[in-house]
């Protein structure tokens, strides 16, 4: 792959530039952050309930975390091209920029409470089949938040010349974590495992990969933009980390355990471990682990600075086969954290009530709204076309109106999804 492809500046609108001193690329920062699917990230839950405490995050805070990490590798990458002459005479001041607005729309296509809506979108789907009330010809549909994503920015999303925000194709491609639709992510040759594109929206990331040269690696099935694994890679770094500081701000894990997770992914010295000491005798133990967190978060972008260098052969050709976090020396503390934070954190009590919470109130919609997909005439069917602001064309056909309705849930937040379902069911 080529960068002068890879930093492709083309909208699928086919419309210019407009002239100005922002770039297309910072246009593309600001259409996303501007969205009113961005703003509905504030309410929805990262990993802790909403209203524990002020201090977590929520998928919007989380996101810009993942942003600022993201600019920071796009720099440590660009230093990279300069100093092998990979791109001579090449502008390449836009990589932070693209990096930045990928990070910033990642979790964009989250359904609310999390995985366990995307769980729960899944199961409803399934028990409507079995009993009935939704036809058959839906039983192959997977729900996955980041082909979710994909089609809010192209196709959803405060429309644009009728193409979603109408991004860049080299915005898009770094976006794309998982370049292949369902049918293509289990051939030998595609090797994700997941999939980041609908069938729908094939042609339009097929017109993304052409003009970005992202090469075909399977039938349907391409390989990543080089900027998608620096994406992928300051989500690892972030949520993780996060993790392990709002689990210690909610009184889950002690600051012992707490400021050894964060040394260990950080592989931070015994100097770093004294510094955070002190900060706790100035400050209290919260200053410690905020200092502790910093130190993690600026060495796994020193050490994944020395994995972009050693792997670039690899992304620029598209074999390398697993993420940046997988391929550095991080791999085995990273997964140690992870292993960690699934028995100790993610398996907390107040972690599992919003889940539950989330899936009955997810599968509880959409056995509801289902009706309307197979019955339209059903006189609770208007009633429901009423509630979910269906346009005539949204509302014509019985595959508009499940894409309708996945759009409609997938895109609400924590509060209203509750408040919905509550007025909706009469159960509080």
């Amino acid at each position: 792959m080529e960068w002068s492809a890879l930093l492709s500046s083309a909208r699928l609108s086919g419309s210019g530039s407009t002239a100005g001193k922002r770039s297309a690329f910072n246009r593309d920062f600001g259409r996303v952050l501007y969205s009113s699917a961005f703003r509905r990230l504030q309410d929805k839950t990262q990993v802790f309930p909403l209203g524990r405490n002020d201090y977590v995050r929520t998928r919007l805070t989380h996101s810009l975390e993942v942003e600022n990490v993201g600019r920071a590798l796009a720099l440590e990458l660009r230093e990279i091209i300069e100093e092998r002459g990979d791109a001579p005479g090449l502008d390449l001041s836009p990589l932070g920029d693209i990096v930045a607005t990928a990070c910033l729309a990642h979790d964009i296509g989250n359904p609310p409470f999390g995985h366990s809506g995307e769980e729960a979108i899944e199961t409803a789907i399934a028990e409507a089949i079995r009993t009935g009330i939704c036809s058959p010809d839906f039983s192959d549909f997977r729900f996955e938040g980041n082909a979710q994503g994909f089609r809010l920015l192209t196709r959803i999303c405060d429309p644009i010349n009728g193409r979603g925000l109408d991004l860049t194709a080299a915005t898009l491609g770094a976006f794309t974590k998982y370049p292949c639709p369902p049918a293509a992510r289990n051939t030998p040759s595609c090797r994700y495992g997941k999939f980041g594109i609908n069938e729908d929206d094939l042609p339009t990331f097929r017109a993304v990969a052409e003009a970005c040269g992202m090469p075909e690696i399977a039938p349907d099935c391409r390989a990543r933009h080089p900027l998608a694994f620096l994406m992928e890679a300051a989500d690892d770094i972030s949520y993780l980390i996060a993790d392990l500081e709002d689990a210690f701000i909610s009184r889950i894990i002690s600051y012992d355990r707490t400021l050894e997770q964060l040394c260990l992914l950080g592989r931070l010295e015994q100097k770093h471990r004294d510094r955070a000491e002190e900060e706790i005798r100035r400050h209290g133990p919260a200053a410690g682990i905020h200092y502790a967190r910093a130190l993690a978060i600026g060495q796994c972008i020193r050490t994944l600075r020395l994995t972009m260098e050693e792997q670039y052969d690899a992304m620029m050709s598209g074999s390398l086969a697993s993420g940046l976090m997988k391929a550095s020396p991080l791999r085995a503390d990273y997964e140690a954290v992870k292993h960690f934070s699934l028995n100790h954190i993610y398996c907390h009590e107040s972690v599992q009530r919003i889940e539950i919470t989330g899936f009955n109130v997810i599968r509880g919609l959409l056995e509801l709204f289902l009706l309307w997909v197979e019955s339209p005439r059903h006189s609770l069917s208007k009633k429901i076309a009423v509630v979910l602001h269906a346009s005539p064309e949204e509302a014509a056909t019985r595959e508009s109106r499940f894409a309708h309705v996945i759009d409609y849930v997938s895109g609400m937040t924590d509060s209203y999804a509750l408040q919905t379902y509550t007025t909706l069911t009469g159960r509080a």
